[in-house]
């Protein structure tokens, strides 16, 4: 089964590792707003700290293993659908990060 936001942010990931590059040393997150095909480079704590209670320590967790692991976190935002998705990628040397 494809996933459209997976999709989305391979449409996206030349201005997603750009963003992240450009802010990698401020233990950074990404976020893809999906209707305005925008992306945003967010401090970490600040950006999941404003998630909701469910999902905020969570969230956390899964920040600090990705960040121990050397990945760091893509968010997906589809404002249409009231979706909010993460995924977790490595950070690729080559790229020049």
């Amino acid at each position: 089964m494809k996933d459209r936001y997976l999709d989305a942010i391979g449409e996206a990931w030349p201005t997603i590792l750009r963003a992240y590059g450009d802010f990698k040393d401020r233990d950074t997150v990404i976020e893809f707003e999906m209707r305005r095909r925008i992306v945003y480079a967010y401090p970490a704590f600040d950006y999941i700290n404003d998630l909701s209670s469910r999902t905020r320590e969570q969230t956390h967790q899964l920040w600090r293993e990705a960040a121990a692991a050397g990945q760091f976190l893509v968010f997906v935002r589809d404002t249409k659908n009231r979706v909010l998705r993460s995924y977790v990628f490595p950070v690729e040397d080559r790229v020049g990060l």
